[in-house]
């Protein structure tokens, strides 16, 4: 009996190994089953390695999943939409050019584009290209150019035409946006760019604006010309009221004497005295004549002696008028008038050479004034576009993609950042 349950146990104790072992296997089984689970490589955007996904990492799918169309599948596909159908062509037309002083010299000028430093005109440079991006040049264009129409013509491209209804802001933020100027500040050459939506109008704006940039560039240059003619003008003015003084003094003291010219009056009056003395040398001839004929009482003897007398008061008259003595009676003499005229005369003259010095000055002024200072040298010319280079429609596109896709990696990092700190 007591063999018979010593067995059992046994057999018991045989059974219990038995279980025991099968579930250590068992269990081994399962433990190497999770290990090689836990080793295989989980996708990132499954959540991580667990033995049950969580209901946080389907949201977490779904949210790259619908960034990864928000960022960058729809930005790339509207701008492939947009520079494929809508966007209109744009032409630009260019030109360079130097400023150069229509005072140098010709071999200078030939050898202009050889000097590397010229800093006068890389100044001159600077201020043209300040000048054409300003509201200055849209006003001076808008004279013979509809910019607001040359700028929005109609196209279906509202992203890059100009409203037609913005403010006088709005259209030169946008002039600036279509020109491109840069100058060299070495040596002062000028690169000039210009893009609209039509050739044509792109080379007859450029073409204008090389115009009216070489006007005001010689209206800087002028304005000491134009002060300098200004001063000649008002010493001409001031030497002709002189002049005209002087002429009216001298025809008063002609009017005044009587005398139109002191030389011809001295002239006149020595011819006088001579026929006068000649005449009474005559006259005292016949008498001398009628003495040695002992006919002292004759009467041509009285009359000739009474012609001479007449004759003699006649010169000490005219002698009087030339050079005055004791027995002058006129006021004044023609010494005296003499001094008097030429006085008046050397006035004139004198008025007459600062008149003529004033009209030189002025000349020269003028033509210094009229004379173009500055020219700009186109060295190359604008000519008309013949294809549009914007817009860049790959270059474009692809930029926009490369952006978007870098955007939405950004935005998936900064996501997995997140996640990562919230399930620790």
């Amino acid at each position: 009996m007591s063999d018979v349950v010593v067995q059992s146990e046994r057999a018991e104790e045989v059974d219990v190994g038995q279980r025991a072992q099968r579930v250590a296997k068992a269990i081994s089984i399962e433990l190497r089953r999770a290990a090689r689970k836990a080793r295989v490589v989980t996708p990132v955007v499954a959540g991580g390695s667990g033995f049950q996904a969580r209901r946080i990492d389907k949201i977490f799918r779904n949210l790259v999943l619908y960034s990864f169309f928000v960022i960058f599948v729809g930005p790339s596909v509207l701008s492939g939409a947009y520079l494929s159908f809508f966007a209109a062509d744009q032409f630009v037309s260019e030109a360079r050019f130097a400023i150069r002083s229509g005072d140098s010299s010709p071999l200078e000028s030939l050898a202009g584009l050889s000097s590397m430093i010229d800093t006068g005109a890389a100044r001159d440079g600077l201020i043209v290209a300040d000048y054409v991006e300003s509201s200055a040049m849209i006003d001076v264009l808008s004279k013979d150019y509809d910019l607001r129409a040359i700028f929005g013509p109609g196209t279906w491209d509202l992203w890059a035409e100009l409203d037609p209804k913005g403010s006088a802001e709005d259209l030169l933020d946008y002039w600036k946006s279509q020109v491109s100027i840069s100058v060299d500040r070495v040596s002062g050459l000028v690169t000039l760019k210009l893009r609209t939506f039509s050739p044509d109008d792109s080379r007859s704006l450029i073409t204008a604006i090389i115009d009216h940039s070489e006007e005001m560039v010689n209206k800087l240059t002028r304005r000491n010309e134009s002060d300098s003619l200004m001063q000649a003008q008002q010493e001409l003015e001031r030497s002709k009221r002189g002049l005209e003084l002087a002429v009216s003094a001298l025809r008063d003291a002609r009017s005044k004497l009587g005398i139109l010219d002191v030389s011809v009056a001295a002239k006149v009056y020595g011819d006088v005295l001579s026929e006068l003395r000649l005449e009474q040398t005559k006259v005292e001839q016949q008498i001398l004549a009628l003495r040695n004929t002992n006919s002292q009482r004759a009467p041509q003897l009285v009359q000739f002696r009474a012609r001479s007398r007449a004759i003699q008061d006649q010169i000490a008259y005219y002698q009087g008028l030339m050079a005055g003595g004791d027995g002058a009676v006129v006021e004044k003499t023609l010494a005296e008038n003499a001094k008097l005229l030429s006085q008046n005369e050397m006035d004139q003259k004198i008025a007459q050479s600062e008149y003529t010095l004033a009209m030189t000055a002025f000349e020269r002024a003028r033509i210094a004034a009229e004379r173009q200072r500055s020219y700009l040298q186109t060295y190359i010319s604008p000519t008309k576009a013949e294809e549009s280079l914007y817009p860049r429609r790959l270059l474009t596109w692809i930029v926009i993609s490369v952006a978007a896709l870098i955007g939405w990696a950004a935005f998936f990092g900064m996501a997995i950042l997140v996640r990562d700190n919230t399930a620790t």
